[in-house]
């Protein structure tokens, strides 16, 4: 099987088979310092979905507030206002999953 190789943030690796189209499925990790976001809420299509590897995180889908820790995640619909921020007293890290 051939892979391409795709450059994404956070990951030092990303292979992805030949015969798919990787817009289909994008993953990248950021990382947030404590009281900061990386960006606003947003919306845009797909699922995503966010994997929290380190820290405490609050995540915003609409008018509503949830908090995901370390092995926790969420997923949502993309095309609902949604954001990651962090406002814990320390760094966060996690993984960002959007399909199409």
């Amino acid at each position: 099987m051939q892979f391409s190789e795709i450059n994404t943030k956070g990951l030092s690796r990303y292979l992805v088979a030949a015969s798919l189209d990787p817009q289909k499925l994008h993953i990248h990790v950021s990382e947030v310092e404590a009281g900061s976001r990386s960006h606003g809420a947003h919306t845009h299509t797909g699922i995503e979905v966010f994997y929290m590897l380190e820290g405490q995180a609050t995540v915003e889908v609409e008018d509503e507030l949830y908090m995901i820790g370390p092995n926790e995640a969420l997923a949502l619909d993309a095309s609902r206002p949604h954001g990651i921020f962090n406002s814990s007293p320390a760094r966060i890290r996690y993984m960002v999953i959007i399909t199409q």
